[in-house]
């Protein structure tokens, strides 16, 4: 029978440079741990058109790359800036930031994953696009309130909110057990204005967490405008090292 192209890609290394030598494939893809990890771990079932989706190659080094800052560095060791994805626009950039909350939310120190997006009609978006790899898995909310809720309920892992809403909660909340807890948060598209104050409002607060970005288009020194503040003005500076990249380029 005919093959379906449309679920071919090649498998890259770490630098997103195709493997193609056979043995080099039988090695590192299918050898015993890796085989296991790729369908245990780095799979999503799309309810949409029912198929078991593997993450490609440049999604499961974002996502590894995440689940090792987290498992190796410790709460209280001052790291909080985890680092950033840098994922061209267009390339599954929702999907891999999904699948890294909940592969954070299931390890077993973690209280809570944050997943924080920009923009109200985002929030409908990420939840419809999470919905359709997990029915029910992230709890989204349409006010303070709801966060504040989900905030205080300990089986809620996943929480999909907005920057805005997260002020207005820490603005309200000034003592929150959640500043105490393990906290993963991840921002997605995190270049935004606005996201200085925010910053500096989580820094003060959380005492333990990690922070991870993912962006289409970072923020470089040189491409971020007359620059008071590094930490809170470029990419690096706001989440600390490049993780991983997947670039036009590749």
């Amino acid at each position: 029978g005919k093959f379906n192209t449309d679920y071919y890609f090649h498998w890259a290394d770490f630098n997103n440079e195709p493997i193609n030598d056979w043995k080099a494939i039988a090695s590192s893809l299918l050898s015993i741990p890796m085989a296991h990890q790729l369908i245990g771990f780095y799979t999503v079932a799309d309810n949409a058109d029912g198929v078991l989706k593997v993450m490609r190659s440049y999604q499961y080094y974002a996502a590894s790359a995440i689940s090792d800052v987290v498992s190796k560095t410790k709460w209280d060791s001052g790291k909080q800036r985890g680092g950033y994805i840098w994922h061209t626009t267009g390339s599954g950039k929702t999907l891999t930031s999904f699948k890294t909350a909940r592969l954070a939310s299931g390890m077993e120190e973690i209280d809570k994953v944050l997943f924080v997006v920009d923009r109200k009609d985002l929030d409908y978006q990420t939840m419809k696009e999470y919905d359709r790899f997990e029915k029910g898995a992230a709890n989204s909310n349409t006010s303070t309130a709801v966060l504040t809720r989900q905030l205080n309920d300990e089986n809620c892992r996943i929480i999909i909110t907005t920057i805005q809403k997260l002020s207005n909660f820490i603005s309200r909340n000034p003592l929150h057990k959640i500043y105490n807890q393990h906290v993963v948060m991840i921002f997605d598209e995190c270049h935004r204005s606005q996201f200085g104050d925010m910053h500096k409002a989580i820094v003060k607060k959380f005492k333990k967490y990690h922070m991870f970005g993912f962006t289409g288009t970072p923020i470089f020194p040189d491409n971020a405008g007359a620059i008071r503040n590094v930490e809170f003005t470029t990419t690096e500076g706001a989440f600390g090292d490049r993780l991983h990249s997947y670039t036009i380029v590749d």
